[in-house]
């Protein structure tokens, strides 16, 4: 049986999941400073209430829902939503690629 490579994920899956996974991981006093509703691909990583922890849950989160894998000192060198973004697209895109050979 062959399987369809999954499609790239648009900014807004990668959006939605990053916001769902702050939703589950933010204590609600972090959580009350963001608004994940305004949460784009401009968005600076430091400008949320993230501590390593809580990056790394994230990442993790994101490696499950996109089944890509996001090494740890890449996930502290993004510095916007949309490096995120970008990076994870070209994995996911990258194993398609290769599932497709």
């Amino acid at each position: 049986m062959t399987t369809t490579p999954a499609a790239a994920p648009t900014d807004d899956e990668l959006l939605t999941a990053l916001r769902e996974a702050l939703t589950d991981l933010l204590d609600p006093a972090d959580l009350a400073q963001v608004d994940l509703d305004a949460l784009d691909r401009g968005t600076p990583l430091l400008s949320l209430p993230l501590d390593s922890i809580t990056l790394v849950a994230a990442m993790s989160r994101l490696e499950n829902t996109f089944r890509v894998f996001i090494p740890e000192q890449k996930a502290f060198a993004f510095t916007h939503v949309g490096d995120l973004a970008d990076f994870v697209r070209e994995r996911v895109a990258a194993k398609a690629a290769r599932a497709g050979q």
